[in-house]
Formats: C-alpha cells, structure tokens, sequence
C-alpha cells in the first residue's frame, strides 16, 4: 500500500491493484469554507512558507550576512519571487471536506466502481469522461449506501449521464430505497414521470442520453410486494472481473444503509458511511439490538482490512448532548444515524484495519477543529500499525 497523495500532485503511473480516489467526504450537505477559516488557513500557510524561506536563509547565509539577490537568485522581481515560491514548495495542509460522498475505485483490470452520488461525483465523472475519450466499453459501476440526498445530489450533475456519442452504460447497485429514490425523481428505470420527478431540479431520464440499469439488494425477504423496474437479489457479493464487492447492512437509524467491502488481488477496502454504534440508556430498545448486530457485521468485514472509510462525525460527549459542534449548541444525536470518532479508533485497533480515514464531517466544524482531530488522530498512530487520519478530499491511495 502507497502513502496517499492529493489528487493534483499525483503523476500518471499504472494502477496495480486498485486505486482510491476519494472525491467527497462531507457529512449531510456541501460546505464551503467560511472567511475565518480561509483567514486561519492563509495564515497557516504563510507561516509554513516563512518557516521554510528562515531555513533556507539560515542554510545560505549561516553567518548572518545576506543580500535579496543571493536568496531569490537574482533581483526581487515578480518572476525571480514566483520562482523561490515554486523552489521551496507549499506545505500539504489538506482542508477536509467539500463535497458529499463519492469514492472512486479503479482497478487493474479495467474497471470503475463509484461509491455513492453525493456532489463528488461531478469532478469524478468529469475526470472519468475525459480518460475514456476513445474507449469503446464505457460501463460504471454504482453502488449506492442509502437514498438520502447527501448520497445521490450529485448524480444529475455528472457529465457521464449526458454524453451522446457511444453513452455510457450506468449500473446500479443498492437497495430498494435507493433504487426507488432515484427512479421517482428521475424516472431512470421506469422512464415514467412522477409527482416527485421535479422536486430537486428539472432533470429527467429525457435528457440522459446514459443507459441506466438497476439491481437492488434485498435486506428484507417479508417486504410487502413492490413494483419494481430493476433486477433483485440477496444481499450477497458481486463479481465485478476480478473484484468482489460484498454488502452489508449497517445501522442508519429508520432508513436501510449498506456498507461494502471491495476486494482485489488480495487487498480490501472497506466503504462504511452513515453507520451509528448507538448509545442509548435502553439495551432492550430494538433499535439498540439493531445497531449492535450491525456493528458485529461490521467488525466481521472490517477484520485485517488494508483502508476503511467510516462516518465518525460526533465525538461521544457531542453525541450525548454533553457538547456542541461549532457555534452550535449541545444537542443529543442518538438515532441520528451517525458515528463517533473514537468508536473508529476502537474498531480499527480490534479489527487491525491498517488505515483508516474518519469522514463524513459535520458541517458545524470548523476547519480548524477538523485539523486539531486530524493532528491528534496522527499522535495516536505513531509507531502503531494502525494508522487513522481525516479524511480529505482529492485523496489516492493505492492498494
């Protein structure tokens, strides 16, 4: 397994087993960066850019004696400036957040594998159309976790839905819900116009050049009969060329929320968003019982797995209401279908997940909160074997 690095840094190199992209980490809705916080992070970085200009200063002028020519290399113009900028680089501090869930996964043999549509899925299909400019098989494999709209809100704006010449073929994976979110507004199986197909935006089927296919997983044999315009089966794995993804059910409150392990040449990557272990004071309360068989489930896949992705967007004491998140005062999320961090911390230890990248942010956080949990997150990794940081977006990593 690769170190990661950032989506703009990455050189072209043969994808060897899988690569990871992650292009969406935010939890419940886009956010931007408000002025403070770009205020913080432009302060940040200027102080890493001094830092490294005082070092270099120190290393050409050790006696103390210096001109601005001989540390720019020439007079301070504009371009001689630029130039010492690029010569001592920019630090990597990654600002953790963006766009709601969307995970790419390529592998050797060719193929691509989309967890979730949230609003990542515009840059990464881009990208995608782009590379397959000439390629004749353009078939996408998306898996959905759940229908709530942070996890589909991108799906309309992704340029491989509307490309006319040779379309792309988009199948999709998940469950029944999901499936039935994305056909009432949009008509993508059915191609029927409901009283839900505008409600989000004036996007329907009739504008998708893209050949949509569905197959749902289904997690509950006793349902009542549903029409249906897609393929059903157990929740069992999928084949995917050499690659095998496996759902399961985790806890997400009332509505159904997979999770899926995706193996290749020996390596796994475990996808689990929007799973809460719960805390209530109850331990007969079904939804107790619930959570906790989901989370042994997911303890099961998780076992020896090389990098998981999981939804840690409270801590315990903003979870019980002890604490607030931002400006925001205390309030108490339990059955808000949701993860804390330290059950992470807990789980990747018990489970020996090698990395594992906490996402799914709050919106309430600031970007500076989110960098004190990612360095502290690095405090307790030193010298263990499994290795936790924040998740960011534009992310690769290589299995």
């Amino acid at each position: 397994m690769t170190e990661p690095v950032r989506l703009a840094a990455a050189a072209p190199r043969p994808i060897q087993n899988m690569r990871i992209t992650f292009w969406g980490v935010q939890g419940s809705c886009p956010i931007f960066p408000t002025p403070q916080s770009l205020q913080e992070y432009s302060r940040r970085l200027a102080v890493c850019i001094l830092g490294k200009a005082v070092a270099d200063l120190q290393r050409k002028a050790p006696d103390g004696h210096f001109t601005i020519e001989s540390l720019l290399d020439g007079p301070p113009t504009q371009i001689n400036i630029e130039a010492y900028q690029r010569q001592i680089g920019l630090p990597e501090i990654p600002f953790y957040g963006g766009e709601t869930t969307c995970v790419q996964i390529e592998t050797a043999d060719g193929n691509v594998i989309i967890l979730d549509a949230g609003s990542g899925i515009r840059r990464c299909s881009l990208q995608l159309v782009g590379q397959w400019q000439n390629r004749a098989d353009r078939t996408v494999y998306l898996f959905g976790s759940h229908e709530h709209l942070d996890h589909r809100s991108g799906l309309t704006f992704a340029r491989f839905c509307y490309v006319r010449d040779n379309p792309f073929n988009i199948r999709v994976y998940g469950s029944y819900h999901f499936l039935f979110a994305l056909d009432q507004h949009y008509g993508l199986f059915s191609r029927q116009i409901t009283d839900m197909t505008y409600v989000d935006d004036p996007i329907d089927f009739s504008h998708m050049p893209a050949n949509f296919s569905g197959t749902e997983f289904r997690t509950d044999a006793n349902a009542p009969a549903r029409q249906r315009h897609w393929d059903v089966q157990s929740i069992a794995p999928v084949r995917i060329g050499h690659t095998t993804i496996t759902p399961f059910e985790v806890y997400h409150g009332i509505a159904c929320c997979l999770a899926y392990k995706i193996e290749h040449g020996g390596r796994s990557f475990v996808f689990c968003t929007d799973h809460e272990l719960r805390r209530g004071s109850d331990e007969t309360n079904p939804r107790q019982r619930r959570s906790r068989e989901a989370e042994e489930r997911l303890r099961h896949y998780c076992m020896n797995a090389d990098v998981a992705y999981m939804d840690g967007q409270y801590s315990i004491k903003e979870y019980l209401g002890e604490e607030g998140i931002g400006h925001f005062p205390p309030v108490r999320r339990v059955d808000w279908g949701h993860g804390c961090v330290e059950d992470i911390i807990e789980r990747a230890t018990q489970c020996n997940i090698k990395r594992t990248l906490v996402g799914h942010h709050d919106p309430e956080r600031s970007w500076p909160q989110r960098h004190e949990l990612d360095v502290n997150l690095a405090k307790l990794s030193v010298g263990k074997p499994n290795q936790l940081q924040l998740a960011d977006s534009d992310i690769i990593i290589d299995l």
